[in-house]
């Protein structure tokens, strides 16, 4: 492996790390529904039992650069969202609006952690 991915490694083993409690009690969610073999974006959610954190993984595979990420259990309140993985140089952006998440990757394939806090 390079550098680069090496680094990318040990960010994503220091994220799960961090993000370890919370993700042993969740309760998992499809934004998108359940992925198909062909899909373009994936997206897999955690929701801690109390509902104010969750944390949502998206993948570009193709298609749109930008998509819109339903997220029913915190629609209409204020959340902030951060990009948690990669944390070093982050190949996308994600943004909260009392609609969803909305999710930039420019590049394919590419993926984001989100965590999204009420």
């Amino acid at each position: 492996m390079s550098q680069c991915q090496l680094a990318l490694v040990r960010d994503a083993v220091a994220t799960y790390k961090a993000i370890r409690p919370d993700l042993a009690r969740g309760l998992p969610f499809w934004p998108l529904g359940l992925p198909g073999w062909t899909d373009e974006w994936l997206a897999l959610g955690m929701r801690t039992p109390d509902d104010r954190t969750s944390y949502v993984l998206v993948w570009r595979r193709g298609c749109d650069p930008e998509l819109g990420l339903p997220v029913g259990h915190l629609a209409g309140r204020e959340v902030s969202a951060d990009i948690l993985h990669p944390s070093s140089v982050s190949p996308g952006s994600a943004v909260w609006s009392r609609g969803g998440l909305r999710v930039s990757l420019p590049c394919t394939p590419a993926v984001l952690l989100v965590r999204l806090v009420a």
